[in-house]
C-alpha cells in the first residue's frame, strides 16, 4: 500500500511537470503573448517591440503558478520577421525554462492579405524537485531525487492569415517529445506540445471606438481542451477596457493604456468560477511594450499584434 501511495503521488508530480513544459501558459491578455503562440507571428507587425509579460495565479495558494515571458519581435526585411522569447514558469515543484528564436515568411497575397509561415527552434529545461515534497513513506527511494530534462531541444510551426481587421492562426508551439532522463513517462502522457488555434480582429463601433474580439483554443492529447476568450473596447486616445473568460475555469477584467504609441501597459484580475474558488480567488497579469522602428509603409495588421 506504501508503495502504491509511493507511485500515485510521483505520477501526479510528473503529470503536473508535463502540463507545465507542454503547454504554453494560459494569459489573459493574448494580444502580448502572440509570438508565444505562434512562430509566424514574428515579424507581422509594422514595428519592432520588445515586450514583458507577468502572471501569478491563484494568489496566497502555496506552490500556484508563476509565469515571466521576455520577447523581442523584429521585422527586419520587408517580406521577412524574427522573434525570440525568453520563459520561465514555475509551478508547485515544477520549474520550467524555455528560450526560443522565430522565424517567419510574410507572403503577400494581394493588396489587403498576407500569409505567414513560421518555424521555431527551442532548447528548454524543467526540473521537478521531489526532494522538498513530504511524503508518507520515509525515505522513500522514488523520491530521494529530483528530476531533471536536461537541456532539450525542439521546434515548431505554424501559419498565420491576417488582413488589417481580421486574423486566424494555427501552430504545433512543439512537435517533438520532451523526456525526464532515467524517466519515461511516455505511456501515461503525451509528451508532445499539442496544437494552438486563435482568431480575432477588429470591428468599427463609430469614430473614436473599436471592439476587439479574440478566441485562443488549445488542445493536447491527455489535457484538457482550453479556450479562451476575450472582448476588448479600444478608444483612439489609447485607452482600452474589456472582459476575459476562460471556458469552465475563470472570468476577468481587462485594462490598458498606451502611452504616445511607444509604451503599452496592460493589467488583467482574474476570478476563478470553478472549484478553485474555494481556495483562491484571485490571479493577476501584466503586461508591459515598447514599440520603436514603425515603417509606415509595411502592411499593418490587426490590433491584435500590438
Amino acid at each position: 500500500m506504501k508503495k502504491i501511495n509511493s507511485i500515485i503521488l510521483t505520477l501526479g508530480v510528473v503529470l503536473v511537470s508535463f502540463n507545465s513544459q507542454a503547454q504554453d501558459p494560459n494569459y489573459r491578455q493574448n494580444q502580448f503573448n502572440a509570438l508565444m503562440l505562434n512562430p509566424a507571428q514574428a515579424g507581422a507587425n509594422s514595428y519592432n517591440d520588445i515586450t514583458t509579460l507577468a502572471n501569478t495565479q491563484w494568489t496566497g495558494l502555496r506552490g500556484a503558478p508563476k509565469t515571466m515571458t521576455l520577447s523581442g519581435n523584429f521585422n527586419i526585411l520587408k517580406n521577412f520577421g524574427i522573434g525570440v522569447s525568453l520563459l520561465q514558469d514555475e509551478l508547485g515543484p515544477v520549474k520550467s525554462t524555455q528560450f526560443a528564436v522565430n522565424g517567419a515568411y510574410h507572403l503577400k497575397l494581394n493588396k489587403d492579405w498576407r500569409l505567414s509561415v513560421g518555424l521555431r527552434a527551442i532548447a528548454g529545461n524543467t526540473t521537478v524537485n521531489l526532494l522538498d515534497l513530504t511524503t508518507p513513506v520515509p525515505m522513500d527511494p522514488d523520491m530521494m531525487t529530483n528530476m531533471t530534462t536536461g537541456l532539450q531541444f525542439n521546434a515548431g510551426y505554424g501559419f498565420l492569415l491576417y488582413h488589417k481587421n481580421f486574423y486566424v492562426g494555427f501552430s504545433q508551439p512543439r512537435i517533438g517529445e520532451t523526456y525526464f532522463k532515467d524517466r519515461n513517462m511516455n505511456m501515461f502522457v503525451d509528451a508532445r506540445g499539442g496544437y494552438v488555434g486563435y482568431l480575432g480582429g477588429n470591428i468599427k463601433m463609430g469614430p473614436v471606438w473599436t471592439l476587439r474580439p479574440n478566441a485562443v483554443g488549445r488542445h493536447m492529447v491527455g489535457l484538457p481542451f482550453t479556450l479562451d476568450m476575450n472582448m476588448i473596447m479600444s478608444h483612439k486616445i489609447g485607452f482600452d477596457f474589456g472582459m476575459s473568460y476562460q471556458l469552465n475555469s475563470a472570468i476577468g477584467a481587462i485594462l490598458g493604456y498606451d502611452f504616445n504609441s511607444k509604451f503599452y501597459l496592460g493589467y488583467s484580475y482574474t476570478y476563478p468560477v470553478s472549484q478553485m474558488n474555494t481556495v483562491a480567488i484571485q490571479s493577476h497579469e501584466l503586461a508591459l511594450r515598447y514599440k520603436f522602428n514603425n515603417n509606415a509603409s509595411r502592411c499593418q495588421g490587426p490590433r491584435f499584434f500590438n
